[in-house]
């Protein structure tokens, strides 16, 4: 069965890809393996190039258009190119979508922030709490990436039941494979022979740099530091610029690290900090049990689903637990690489491989239903407990 998928692809339409960009990246590479398939991506910003797989299938489509601030190049821009174009399939993964929808349309609703979060003004009002939900039911399918984030969505619509799939996101395959990847050098040069922690997550208020910085300041280890990863320049010169004197030689701003550097700072570390609020799926959670790394974080939203065998779980406003478990992975010793082998095979469960084909699935049964005269396609269950 041919099929061409149109593919709103503006997280790959940038200078750097980050989680979204990951995700959408990761489906364009295991398709190469289908050559049935082709893609259309969009994307909006004329100042970058689509960063797109090596030999993927798929042509590029960036366009302005006017009035983007008023969701414009989403709601009529995307469109008018879909009604022309004419894909089998339209896959908007960055969890809004057209009212208007010329061709069948799968959505991915990571999670139910922007709802929470929206700023409390008519404008945000009629799009996130009308035309949005107006939207998800007219759409042919939603994907959601954690059993967490389909609960939230469910309390919102739950008509949206019989339409909504789990698909959790994956992680390289490369985190199972030996390599030798190597921390950049200047970074390197900076951690020197000390033991160090890794905390991911940027800026963020909910992902809580701030909380990392205070467990570096009360650890017990005077020589251990701390990997900041996440931080623009801007975001990384503010932060820096407001570190306690004391700190400034301990707490080290990562600038955009490769796949395969990450791979290499994972695996060096002592522990991953992971203080996040809320999550619709956390990579680092994954990541660093399969790098063979403990990670700390608190069993709040979809990280419940993701406790493994290198899992230190610690109530998320409780510093004395959170110092406690920095501690304990600091004396793990042989222990570690038992623990790593278990976590490496718990981790197996989330490749971008098993990901890639549950949405290839929902593609099919939404372009098959589509030719057959509807837009439905029998809703599937994840594999992952």
């Amino acid at each position: 069965m041919n099929l061409e998928i149109g593919m709103v692809a503006r997280c790959l339409n940038t200078e750097h890809i980050r989680g979204m960009g990951k995700y959408v990246y990761e489906l364009l590479r295991h398709g190469q393996a289908h050559p049935e398939l082709g893609w259309r991506l969009f994307g909006n910003d004329p100042r970058y190039g689509m960063v797109i797989p090596p030999g993927a299938r798929a042509e590029a489509e960036v366009f302005g258009f006017r009035g983007d601030r008023f969701r414009a190049w989403e709601q009529v821009g995307l469109p008018l190119r879909l009604r022309r174009r004419r894909p089998d399939v339209l896959h908007a993964t960055e969890g809004a979508l057209a009212l208007w929808q010329p061709v069948p349309t799968v959505v991915t609703v990571h999670d139910t922030l922007a709802w929470e979060e929206r700023p409390d003004t008519l404008g945000a009002r009629l799009y996130w709490d009308r035309l949005v939900p107006a939207a998800l039911n007219k759409c042919a399918h939603v994907i959601t990436i954690s059993e967490s984030s389909r609960n939230d969505i469910l309390k919102r619509w739950p008509w949206l039941e019989s339409k909504l799939t789990v698909i959790p996101h994956g992680i390289d395959e490369e985190y199972f494979q030996p390599e030798d990847s190597r921390v950049p050098p200047a970074l390197a040069q900076r951690i020197g022979a000390s033991p160090y922690l890794v905390y991911l997550g940027g800026p963020m208020a909910r992902k809580r740099p701030d909380w990392a910085i205070e467990l570096l300041a009360a650890s017990r280890q005077p020589g251990l530091k701390l990997v900041m990863c996440g931080f623009g320049s801007a975001a990384r010169g503010k932060a820096e610029a407001a570190l306690a004197p004391a700190l400034r030689e301990r707490v080290l701003f990562a600038e955009f690290l490769q796949d395969s550097e990450l791979r290499a700072l994972y695996r060096g570390a002592q522990a991953v900090l992971y203080p996040t609020l809320y999550e619709g799926f956390g990579f680092p959670a994954v990541e660093a049990q399969a790098a063979g790394t403990p990670v700390l974080f608190s069993a709040l939203g979809s990280l419940k689903e993701l406790i493994g065998p290198l899992s230190f779980v610690v109530p998320p406003h409780e510093r004395e637990a959170w110092l406690a478990a920095i501690d304990e992975t600091a004396r793990l010793g042989e222990a570690r690489a038992e623990r790593a082998r278990a976590a490496s095979a718990w981790a197996r469960g989330f490749v971008w491989q098993q990901s890639f084909n549950q949405h290839l699935a929902v593609y099919r049964s939404v372009a098959m239903g589509a030719r057959r005269g509807g837009q439905t396609v029998q809703r599937q269950h994840s594999t992952h407990s």
